[in-house]
């Protein structure tokens, strides 16, 4: 599968006229598609992030735009509460009614393909296929074993019931509560947001602009195509604010 983008060749052009810089994407397509994947990977590691259009966008013939949503696999840990007493067991720590809650890698997970959870037997059992639990959708799935809950800004939560953990009195049916759930899931926001596609595009364009700057002899020229570069980035930050984080470099 070739690698994605989050925008077009004119997305690309338009961001680089509108900033008055040199660069040209018609000179050579390839090195231009290549600065658009390059952009589109980071971003979708530093906002937990993957943005999809079902149908593809008409204008994106040179780049291939994601389609579909993304899966990825976790092991996670259930937290517990706070320092226990002495003697006493170590049990989840719970935020609405008996569930305690893991965040999930990534924002805007779809749904829970398999649950891998431990047993007392040190066994896993994937409770997504299990005829012995149940879980689905926030609200529709709140009182049964698991549930998946996404929030206005897309940041995920899986909801576990910790009475799962628990015997009978009350004692933890696992020696650790670390590493002991595995998650398979979908995510994805379906439709690529005009700030993310612009914002790809300025960094792409501040891109191809520094490296086709190498051979203006002029430092002055220099100086000043660079300036332009990094206020660009700039920009680019700015669009994504509302996504809760930025685009820097780390």
């Amino acid at each position: 599968m070739s690698e994605v983008g989050y925008c077009t060749l004119d997305d690309l052009r338009r961001a680089l006229r509108e900033a008055g810089l040199p660069g040209d994407a018609e000179q050579d397509p390839q090195i231009a598609v290549d600065a658009i994947t390059a952009e589109t990977e980071p971003l979708q590691r530093r906002l937990k992030r993957h943005f999809y259009e079902p149908t593809g966008i008409d204008e994106a013939s040179e780049v291939t735009i994601p389609t579909e949503p993304k899966t990825r696999d976790d092991e996670e840990s259930i937290p517990t509460g706070g320092v226990s007493l002495s003697g006493e067991p170590t049990t989840p720590k719970t935020w609405q009614g008996p569930y305690t809650r893991i965040e999930l890698g990534r924002n805007y997970a779809k749904q829970i393909n398999k649950l891998l959870v431990q047993g007392e037997d040190g066994s896993y059992t994937d409770w997504v296929s299990s005829d012995e639990y149940t879980g689905g959708q926030w609200p529709e799935a709140v009182g049964e074993d698991y549930f998946l809950r996404i929030n206005n800004g897309g940041v995920s939560h899986l909801y576990i019931d910790s009475q799962n953990f628990l015997d009978e009195d009350g004692e933890p049916i696992v020696d650790s509560f670390a590493n002991v759930v595995y998650v398979d899931f979908d995510y994805g926001h379906e439709g690529i947001p005009q700030a993310v596609r612009r914002a790809v595009a300025l960094r792409a364009g501040a891109e191809l602009v520094e490296e086709a700057v190498i051979e203006i002899p002029s430092n002055a020229t220099v100086y000043n195509t660079e300036t332009k570069a990094e206020k660009i980035r700039e920009k680019a930050d700015e669009l994504l604010e509302e996504y809760g984080g930025k685009y820097n470099d780390d």
